[in-house]
């Protein structure tokens, strides 16, 4: 039997961490996809109450105030806007979420790590935004959200692209990469 060098013992652990330690980096610094990607919602400053700048007033004022305000009837307080009742339509819960916040719904399938799924969900997503319809990236890798889908959907081929109305029901399906341009058309074309 033949020894191996001490040097070159080194240099083949050290191969091996290198290789370890760069599909580690890999792992954490490839970007993930979860089952539905966040549909971004503008953020609202909220307007200070009533009662807060009554308090902000000197306590003379606020005395005043106090009885002014109790001796005024009570506003009613408006009713706050309900989403329209979407019923269930066969494709994941985060489908029939999105439907409810949009007429409209590009749902962009993809499998989580493949660049050029990536690509195109982003390209789906400037689509669905210059279409006024709302956007959903689904994982087709968690087993929930595919099976879902393939029940629901019953084609031979497995689109990449799903243009959805708010019924549920599929407007269009897009195979491959599409383009944004392509996307806002159909998105467009699908509004009631």
């Amino acid at each position: 039997m033949e020894k191996i060098s001490l040097p070159v013992r080194i240099f083949a652990i050290l191969i091996v961490l290198a290789g370890l330690a760069g599909m580690l980096a890999m792992r954490t610094l490839s970007p993930s996809v979860d089952e539905s990607a966040p549909i971004p919602q503008p953020v609202r400053k909220a307007q200070p109450s009533a009662p807060a700048k009554a308090a902000a007033k000197p306590a003379k004022a606020a005395a005043s105030a106090r009885t002014t305000k109790a001796q005024k009837p009570a506003q009613a307080k408006p009713k706050p806007v309900l989403n329209p009742v979407v019923p269930p339509t066969g494709f994941p819960v985060a489908v029939d979420r999105a439907l409810r916040k949009h007429a409209v719904v590009v749902v962009s399938l993809v499998l989580p790590g493949a660049r050029v799924d990536e690509l195109a969900a982003a390209e789906a997503e400037a689509g669905a935004k210059l279409g006024g319809a709302g956007f959903l990236a689904l994982n087709v890798l968690n087993e929930g959200v595919a099976r879902t889908l393939l029940t629901k959907l019953d084609t031979a081929t497995e689109p990449s692209l799903l243009v959805l109305k708010r019924s549920g029901e599929v407007a269009l399906e897009l195979n491959g990469f599409v383009d944004r341009e392509t996307v806002a058309q159909a998105a467009a074309n699908a509004s009631p």
